[in-house]
């Protein structure tokens, strides 16, 4: 097994984990950090996000205008669509 599929795996368990811990506290979700892998995923009604990283994979959470929290890719959009979607419910930081 190459390193690369350990730390996937290893991420996997861990976002699967902190589902079923934040399951059994009767919460609807939970945000993450560290592991410097962005993730919006499902886990049996539980909504999992993790921010990822801001140096090497450039993702954030944002709460969009709707009220929902979702991750961003800074290289995939064009900055001032993101400010423009940030700006009515929060606001952004520019860095």
């Amino acid at each position: 097994m190459t390193p690369c599929t350990r730390r996937q795996q290893a991420a996997g368990a861990f976002e699967e984990a902190v589902a079923t811990e934040t399951r059994r506290r009767g919460l609807d979700g939970v945000i993450c950090g560290h592991i410097h892998h962005a993730s919006d995923r499902g886990f049996g009604g539980i909504h999992y996000l993790n921010c990822g990283d801001w140096v090497e994979s450039c993702t954030a959470i944002i709460e969009t205008i709707e009220g929902e929290l979702r991750v961003v890719h800074w290289k995939d959009r064009p900055l001032a669509s993101i400010v423009e979607v940030g700006r009515a419910s929060a606001q952004v930081a520019l860095l």
